[in-house]
């Protein structure tokens, strides 16, 4: 979809008009890391032979994995961060009618090995105190790397983009340290084709909402 497609293009063009009124500081890069947790909420639709499967539904299992952050400040309260994940792999699970072909089908439709990647923009709402919360908004690219086959054969998992909604606040220890939590809303859909081995090599075409929710915490660094 174009517009779709425009979005992280206008997030940069955002982000950089606002990293041009930034006052001097001494260094306004960041890094947080730390375990994030990966909640799905999927939605699927799917075809064989051409023909939809009514009350087809899916299951995915969450992911935990470690998650870096890279963040740039623009001014005292605009920051811009690049969040990406050593890439876990989702297990997707045939639910609902599925369930009434098992066997045939074993249950798993397969497996997706994925990196994430989250760019946003932050405005944090308070400037001093212990606690610091901050509200953004931003893009996210999911890239699949591997689809292993399951109940679907010669499996292939379509990269997406996503829209982000994001809420979290630092602890500050020090000048330069801090505690943090940060949760990210994702909504992002992607399809997948294969065959079904079990059903005579039937083709299949799914269509399915991830739609995760990201809770990231950890520890911050100032550069």
């Amino acid at each position: 979809m174009p517009q779709l497609r425009l979005m992280p293009v206008s997030l940069c063009v955002i982000l950089c008009g606002l990293g041009a009124a930034a006052q001097a500081q001494e260094s306004p890069w960041s890094l947080r890391v730390g375990p994030a947790v990966v909640g799905f909420s999927p939605d699927l639709k799917v075809s064989v032979a051409g023909a939809p499967v009514p009350g087809a539904k899916a299951k995915v299992a969450n992911n935990t994995t470690l998650g870096v952050e890279i963040g740039y400040a623009l001014t005292d309260r605009w920051t811009a961060r690049l969040a990406l994940g050593v890439p876990p792999t989702a297990t997707v699970k045939g639910a609902g009618s599925l369930t009434a072909l098992a066997p045939p089908l074993t249950g798993t439709l397969g497996k997706v090995k994925y990196g994430p990647a989250v760019l946003s923009a932050t405005y944090r709402l308070l400037d001093s105190g212990p606690v610091r919360p901050y509200v953004g908004a931003g893009v996210n690219y999911t890239v699949v790397l591997e689809s292993p086959d399951g109940d679907l054969n010669q499996l292939e998992a379509k990269s997406a983009w996503g829209s982000v909604l994001q809420a979290g606040f630092d602890v500050p220890v020090g000048e330069r340290w801090s505690f943090f939590v940060d949760v990210r809303k994702v909504w992002v859909k992607t399809t997948a084709t294969g065959v079904v081995g079990a059903l005579g090599g039937a083709p299949a075409r799914a269509s399915l909402k991830l739609d995760p929710l990201l809770v990231h915490l950890g520890v911050g660094y100032k550069f």
